[in-house]
């Protein structure tokens, strides 16, 4: 028996304590969401007491800093970002619509397919009501999935080929805007984000620790019931290091630029400037403490759940 026998989480949290602002809440929003999703909503009462407790703690502390990043980061929303916005929702809708109308009135193959593309979709939790920032990464996970060899014939025969092809460039567009706009926002972050984060990072550490620890204990004929949700947090992790944390200059070890910000009801994030931040990372649980960040540079972030900046403005 060896250690490598146990699925467990992959640690990462050197590496995200090292991002901006909008990087580092956009992970722990994506990781909040998943731990409810994967375990808690899955496994309800039978959720181990600390375990819940543990992710509860995460949760909170998540909902905290998120609260504190809107803060910091509230600003005018571009017209071109906001008309963007429009365009890709009015893109999203039609091709949930579109496939909605084949799984009731198209070919076999077509309803066996929008089918599947609809579960795909729930996977991803695509949400137009989300801030910029979340929907925008989001769509960008499952874009890049509806691009490989296995999706791009089923998405021809929907016929969507060309509207997918749309929404992809709208949403790159949007990415880049968004960096722009955030670079040319950057401020000084108040000491209360700073706090907010070292909270953040903690919990993020004794979730991911006690999650490990259970899967381990738990362990029985080659599997533990928490093996599916550990696999698709390390799927999560694996797109923001190639596909989030990557974006920075320099590669995700040194946690600058990006992208980020915005809501669909009219408000925005602004931009912060990445901490030089510390070390590497281990597998499995992290060590140490948590590293204070520097006001930023967004980036595109997504996650589980989260708020709108303002929600008295129209959508």
């Amino acid at each position: 028996m060896n250690i490598n026998q146990f699925m467990q989480i992959n640690g990462i949290n050197h590496t995200v304590q090292k991002q901006t602002n909008t990087r580092h809440l956009s992970w722990n929003k994506q990781y909040a969401g998943r731990l409810q999703s994967e375990i808690v909503s899955i496994m309800g009462a039978s959720v181990p007491p600390l375990l819940s407790q543990a992710i509860a703690q995460h949760a909170a502390a998540t909902t905290h800093e998120d609260d504190c990043y809107l803060i910091i980061t509230k600003s005018e929303l571009t017209p071109e970002i906001a008309e963007l916005d429009k365009q890709r929702d009015t893109k999203w809708v039609g091709v949930k619509s579109m496939a909605e109308a084949l799984k009731r009135i198209g070919s076999a193959e077509q309803q066996q397919i929008a089918t599947q593309f609809q579960d795909l979709c729930a996977h991803y939790k695509v949400d137009t009501s989300e801030r910029y920032d979340d929907q925008t990464t989001k769509l960008d996970q499952l874009l890049q999935v509806l691009k490989t060899e296995e999706w791009t014939p089923r998405i021809a025969a929907l016929g969507l080929t060309a509207t997918i092809a749309d929404l992809d460039s709208i949403n790159q567009q949007l990415k880049h805007l968004i960096e722009q706009r955030n670079n040319d926002l950057a401020t000084i972050t108040p000491q209360a984000m700073v706090l907010a984060r070292q909270a953040t990072d903690e919990a993020y550490q004794l979730a991911t620790g006690v999650l490990n620890a259970f899967a381990i204990s738990q362990w029985s004929n080659g599997s533990s019931p928490y093996d599916q949700a550990i696999a698709r947090i390390n799927q999560d992790q694996d797109y923001y290091m190639k596909n989030v944390f990557a974006q920075a200059t320099g590669g995700a070890s040194s946690g600058q630029g990006g992208t980020s910000g915005g809501n669909s009801n009219g408000n925005n994030e602004g931009g912060e400037t990445p901490d030089p931040g510390t070390g590497g990372d281990n597998g499995g649980q992290q060590g140490g403490g948590t590293t204070p960040v520097n006001p930023g540079g967004g980036d595109t972030p997504g996650g589980g759940g989260g708020s709108n900046p303002e929600g008295d403005d129209e959508n």
